[in-house]
């Protein structure tokens, strides 16, 4: 007999949502558990493209993503002193049949969380232990409360408690590989902030149907400020200071978006030269104080994403740098195969269980290693300071050929997973799309004839 499986899921971020909403579409038992007492509309910029825009189509949203959106066709780059020093074509258009799109971070996550029933979202719930036991895995809270499911979900973040909780578990039964126990690399400090609605007529940039997405770069320092402009006259922006990693090590690690250690890194970084004519201190003071967070920009890629009922989502089991606008994206696309796999458990044992979630996690390993490369390449050509980033950086900018710049483009956009088990989207655009795997049934025995 068939049964489908309860799926508990830890973090309300991008990824936790997305998946909630996918599983809600195909009828399968969820609860997402959130350590946070509520959602705040923290962070800054977000991209979304051909790469994630066809599921979003497959749920009926691509006309609610279009609305936050504005599209994107080329990043532009500055020193301090408002000289180009070149631009990068981003139109993915014509022959990925999508726009990238920009938004402000917190309008996704509201729109993701408006597709979730409320009584399946419960907050303020930081979960301390998890236990295996003969009815599934077992979550337990801070406030004493537990809770049982069949499939865990660990979308919780870099510092993952359930990653935490499950390497504990698998170095004590000598299983977990040396590379996932060091640390994660953390070599950015980061401050982020959205601006109120400015006047279109003292900023007429914002008027443009397009997005202008552009960034700063220090003559002689490790700074850069991006700012990029979105509906309803607002400018998503982000500070980016690069770090020793002795910096590192002795700063404390901050996995929260948060307003509160931002305030004296506001009151230092000033003068600081941004796009537009702007300087940080203009950006600081249309920004409402409570809505700009300072982070550590953290990076990692683990091998062990799984185990068992237990699975790794997102920022849990990658952690990418923002430089390419890949985290959420990744993320999403996580959830999408994740929900394809469980959807066809057919037979709720361990076994069958652990294959899909290996069948997940082989699906969608080598494709986010590939950007997790990209990401951090692209952070040091594009913030470095060295003489030798400086000079990858001139030769990117201006003399890597279109031609070039294109299949790039090309190669990432080939990859659209949709949801298996919803009415697909037709393919648009020139480029191929790489075939997806085909669904497979865990634990439905074949009659042999």
């Amino acid at each position: 007999m068939e049964c489908s499986p309860k799926v508990l899921i830890v973090g309300a971020g991008i990824g936790g949502l997305f998946l909630g909403i996918l599983l809600e579409r195909a009828g399968i038992e969820y609860e997402i558990f959130e350590r946070a007492a509520q959602i705040k509309p923290l962070g800054s910029v977000l991209v979304s493209g051909p790469t994630i825009l066809p599921v979003f189509e497959q749920l009926g949203l691509l006309d609610e993503i279009e609305k936050i959106s504005k599209p994107l066709r080329c990043l532009n780059i500055y020193n301090s002193n408002q000289e180009k020093l070149g631009s990068m074509e981003t139109n993915t258009k014509e022959r990925a049949g999508y726009y990238s799109m920009v938004f402000a971070r917190q309008n996704l996550h509201f729109l993701l969380l408006s597709q979730i029933p409320a009584h399946k979202i419960h907050m303020n719930k930081n979960v301390t232990t998890i236990h295996d036991i003969d009815e599934g895995v077992q979550i337990s809270c801070s406030d004493n409360s537990t809770y049982v499911g069949d499939i865990l979900v660990g979308a919780d973040g870099a510092y993952s408690g359930v990653r935490q909780n499950l390497y504990k578990k698998l170095v004590q039964e000598k299983m977990l590989p040396k590379c996932d126990q060091d640390d994660l690399s953390t070599n950015y400090i980061c401050l982020v902030g959205t601006t109120d609605a400015l006047d279109p007529e003292k900023h007429p940039y914002l008027a443009n149907e397009f997005s202008h997405f552009e960034a700063v770069l220090a003559n002689d320092s490790s700074e850069s400020v991006t700012c990029v402009t979105i509906p309803d006259n607002k400018i998503c922006w982000v500070y980016t200071m690069q770090i020793s990693s002795t910096s590192a090590n002795e700063t404390l690690k901050n996995s929260e978006w948060g307003s509160e250690a931002a305030s004296s890194m506001c009151d230092k970084i000033r003068h600081v030269k941004a796009p537009f004519g702007l300087t940080m201190g203009n950006l600081i003071d249309l920004t409402p104080r409570k809505l700009i967070s300072k982070v550590m920009l953290e990076e990692k890629l683990f091998e062990t994403w799984y185990h068992e009922r237990t699975v790794l989502l997102g920022d849990a089991c990658h952690k990418m740098l923002p430089s390419v606008g890949q985290g959420a994206i990744n993320a999403m696309q996580d959830a999408t195969i994740l929900a394809n796999c469980i959807n066809q458990i057919k037979s709720l044992t361990v076994p069958n269980i652990a294959a899909a979630l290996k069948d997940y996690r082989d699906q969608r390993y080598q494709f986010a290693k590939t950007q997790f490369e990209t990401s951090h390449k692209f952070a040091f050509i594009m913030g470095g300071q060295s003489w030798r980033e400086a000079l990858l950086r001139k030769l990117v900018l201006n003399f890597m050929p279109k031609s070039l710049n294109q299949r790039r483009q090309d190669r990432t956009c080939a990859y659209r997973p949709q949801v298996n088990f919803m009415n697909q989207v037709p393919v648009k655009g020139i480029i191929p799309v790489l075939p997806q795997v085909a669904p497979k049934q865990y634990g439905v025995e074949t009659k042999v004839m």
